[in-house]
C-alpha cells in the first residue's frame, strides 16, 4: 500500500489547485466579452463533479469531463472546464481509479469540447487533439505517483521485515547460545564447586576438635565455596531467562572491601592494607569496578604471591588501587597469547575501561605491582553497568 501521507499532501495539492481553478472559472465569466450563462452552468458542473469526488469517484469523474462540452455547446470557451477535468484525472489515477478509464473518459470528453468549440478537426489546428493527450497524461501521471508511493512503502516494509527477521534470528542465536553456555557451566563448574564443597565438608569432620587452626580454614573455604555457588546460580539464572541484573542480588560496592580483606587473611595471605575514603559515595558502576578489582588482586596474590600482599584504596577525587607482592615464582601472571592464565589482569582491564579508568601493573624484580585509578562518577550507561555487574 502506499504511504498514507504521501497519498495525502499529493490529493490536497491538486485540490488545492482544482479549488482554484473552480473559482477562476466561476468568476472569469463575469469579467470576459462571451456568453456567461453556459460558462457558469458548466462551471457549476464543475464544482457539483469535485463534490462528489469521494463519494461517486466514477460519476464525479463524467460530470467534471462533461463541463467541457456544456460549455462549447452554449459558445463559451472549454478551457476552464477542461483545465479542471486534467486535474481532476490526476487526482482519481491517485486514488485507486483505473487509469485507462480516467484516461478515456477525460481524453474523448476534452477533445470533444474543443471540438465543438472550434468547429473542426483538423491537423493544422490540432488542439482538440492536444487536449486529449493532456486528459491521458493526467490519467498516466496520478498512476506513476500512485505506483511509485506504493514502491517506496514496499520497499520500506521489506526493509522493516528484513530487520525484525534479523532481530529475531539474532535473539534466537543468543538465546541458544547463552543456554549452551548454562547447560556447560551446570556441567562442568557447578559439578566440580559441588565436589569440592562436599570434599572440604568431609575434611572438616574429620579433623581433630584440637586443630581449630585448620578447621577455621576449612569453614572459611567452605563460605568461599557456596559464595561461588551462590554466583554461579545467579549467572545461569541470568543466562536462562535472560533477567537483568536487578531482578537478583544487588551488585557488589566497595563498602565490601574490608570484607575481602578479612576473607584473604582467613585464607592465610598476610595483608598490609592502607583504606582511605571508603565512606565516599561513588558511582554504582565505580563502586562495583573497585569491589572487583580489588578482590581480582587479592586472588592474585593468594594464588602467584609468596603469601604478603600490601594493598593501598584511596578514594578522593579519584580512586586509587595499588597492590604490591612478591612473586612466588618471580614473575607476574603470564599474559601472552600462548600462556592460559593472565584472565584476571585482562579482566580487571576491561573493567576499569569500562567505567573510564585504567590498570597499569609491572615487576620491579619479584615484586609484581598493580595499580588501577577509577573516575570517581562515570557515565551511567546500560553498556557500563552490564560490564561492571559481571
Amino acid at each position: 500500500m502506499p504511504s498514507p501521507a504521501g497519498v495525502r499532501l499529493a490529493e490536497r495539492v491538486v485540490l488545492v489547485v482544482v479549488l482554484v481553478a473552480l473559482v477562476v472559472n466561476l468568476v472569469a465569466p463575469l469579467f470576459q466579452d462571451g456568453p456567461v450563462v453556459p460558462a457558469v452552468a458548466s462551471g457549476l458542473l464543475s464544482v457539483l463533479g469535485v463534490g462528489l469526488l469521494r463519494r461517486r469517484p466514477v460519476v464525479a469523474l463524467v460530470v467534471v469531463s462533461l463541463a467541457g462540452i456544456v460549455a462549447s455547446l452554449g459558445g463559451a470557451d472549454p478551457t476552464g472546464a477542461w483545465s479542471i477535468a486534467v486535474f481532476v484525472a490526476f487526482l482519481q489515477s491517485l486514488r485507486r481509479l483505473p487509469a485507462v478509464l480516467v484516461g478515456s473518459v477525460v481524453g474523448v470528453t476534452s477533445a470533444v469540447a474543443v471540438a465543438l468549440h472550434e468547429g473542426q478537426v483538423s491537423l493544422e489546428r490540432p488542439t482538440a487533439s492536444i487536449a486529449a493527450v493532456c486528459g491521458v497524461a493526467a490519467a498516466a501521471a496520478g498512476s506513476a505517483v500512485r505506483s511509485n508511493l506504493r514502491w517506496r512503502a514496499e520497499l520500506e516494509g521489506r526493509a522493516h521485515d528484513a530487520i525484525e527477521n534479523r532481530r529475531a534470528a539474532v535473539d534466537r542465536s543468543v538465546a541458544e547460545e547463552r543456554v549452551r553456555i548454562a547447560r556447560d557451566l551446570h556441567d562442568s563448574i557447578g559439578h566440580h564447586i559441588a565436589v569440592v564443597s562436599v570434599h572440604l565438608g568431609t575434611a572438616q569432620v574429620t579433623v581433630s576438635e584440637d586443630d581449630r587452626a585448620t578447621r577455621a580454614s576449612l569453614e572459611s573455604a567452605r563460605d568461599a565455596v557456596r559464595a561461588v555457588l551462590v554466583e554461579t546460580q545467579q549467572v545461569l539464572r541470568v543466562l536462562r531467562r535472560g533477567d537483568a541484573p536487578s531482578d537478583l542480588e544487588p551488585p557488589p560496592d566497595h563498602a565490601g572491601v574490608p570484607a575481602l580483606v578479612a576473607s584473604a587473611r582467613s585464607a592465610g595471605l598476610v595483608v598490609d592494607v592502607t583504606l582511605r575514603g571508603l565512606d565516599r559515595p561513588l558511582a554504582p558502576v565505580v563502586s562495583t569496578a573497585v569491589h572487583r578489582i580489588v578482590q581480582e588482586a587479592l586472588t592474585n596474590a593468594l594464588k602467584h604471591g609468596g603469601g604478603q600482599v600490601s594493598l593501598r584504596v584511596e578514594i578522593a577525587e579519584a580512586v586509587l588501587i595499588e597492590a604490591a607482592n612478591v612473586r612466588a615464582d618471580g614473575g607476574g601472571p603470564a599474559t601472552g597469547p600462548d600462556h592460559p592464565g593472565g584472565h584476571g589482569l585482562i579482566g580487571m582491564t576491561e573493567r576499569a575501561t569500562s567505567v573510564g579508568g585504567r590498570v597499569e601493573h609491572w615487576t620491579e624484580g619479584r615484586v609484581f605491582w598493580l595499580r588501577a585509578v577509577l573516575p570517581a562518577d562515570a557515565p551511567s550507561t546500560d553498556a557500563a553497568l552490564e560490564e561492571a555487574r559481571r
